[in-house]
């Protein structure tokens, strides 16, 4: 069963009224998953947010299909994924794949724009977090990028 203090873990609503968390948990959906089951692959249509409770998750790309697949992000308990399809309606850019037994809430976007329109705060603590975790992890993308680059080229800065 999903609690406040376990959606207050992630940072992702801020600060709101207890009836706001009561509303909130109302449409937040717990799942569990055992080791290597698959969350969403690369290409589905979907438009669930997810939050880790308990395990972890790894977000992983296609590179080519003749390699593996490539780990890009390890999604720990508090943190949160599967947002760009919550944000936009294009498919998963992504597969996410449990890498140990996982427990996950879910957020369906239909669900959380019926919330927001009652209760338009929780939208807005909420847009406002995504904007920094989205800022923070394209800067922390961009440091890899140049770190690949300078390693890959031979360049000593």
């Amino acid at each position: 069963m999903i609690t406040q203090e376990m959606l207050q873990k992630s940072d992702l609503f801020g600060d709101l009224k207890t009836f706001q968390w009561q509303e909130l948990i109302k449409v937040t959906k717990e799942n569990n998953y055992k080791e290597g089951d698959i969350v969403f692959n690369e290409g589905d249509a979907s438009t669930e947010l997810y939050m880790v409770l308990d395990g972890e998750v790894e977000i992983t790309l296609k590179i080519a299909p003749q390699l593996a697949d490539t780990t890009v992000y390890k999604v720990k308990p508090h943190d949160i994924f599967g947002e760009f399809a919550f944000v936009d309606p294009k498919p998963r850019s992504a597969t996410a794949r449990c890498s140990m037994k996982s427990t996950l809430a879910v957020i369906t976007k239909d669900d959380f724009e019926e919330l927001t329109k009652k209760f338009p705060r929780i939208g807005l603590n909420f847009y406002r977090s995504l904007v920094n975790l989205l800022s923070d992890r394209v800067r922390r993308m961009n440091s890899y990028l140049r770190d690949t680059f300078i390693r890959c080229s031979g360049l000593e800065i």
